[in-house]
């Protein structure tokens, strides 16, 4: 995150909005925010190998994140329809398309379908279309 300076409020542009929202969702002490939005954004698929999945399937969840937050300030209303979710209890990033379904990355070698830990779920979920709106009026002034 930039750094203010003395009588200058800190100035900040979309990729840091994103750490901050993952940095909020991941629900952890702020000294392990940093590692935690690290850890989020290198999940990967389905917790796959796709260091030699073709260019089509998005390497891990940073970059999918990504790309929905910057179709959401571009006004893109196909992203309005979503659902992200983030697991606190286990490093786990669901998107719950608007079909229904739903698209979870985790640590390389977990099982996306199965808990990752014992005990009950814990999870934030963002409605991206609320985001959007955020994101369009924080933004753009729209």
């Amino acid at each position: 995150m930039p750094l203010g300076g003395p009588g200058k409020s800190p100035e900040l542009n979309l990729d840091d909005f994103v750490t901050l929202v993952i940095a909020l969702a991941a629900d952890v002490p702020l000294h392990q925010s940093a590692d935690a939005v690290r850890t989020y954004r290198n999940l990967t698929p389905g917790g796959a190998d796709v260091s030699r999945a073709p260019a089509s399937v998005p390497r891990n969840a940073g970059e999918e994140i990504d790309a929905i937050f910057s179709l959401a300030a571009d006004g893109n209303s196909d992203v309005r329809g979503i659902k992200l979710e983030f697991v606190a209890n286990w490093p786990e990033v669901a998107l719950h398309w608007h079909d229904g379904s739903a698209g979870r990355f985790r640590e390389r070698g977990a099982i996306a379908a199965h808990w990752g830990a014992s005990g009950h779920r814990r999870s934030t979920s963002i409605n991206v279309a609320a985001l959007a709106d955020a994101i369009q009026e924080t933004f753009t002034g729209a």
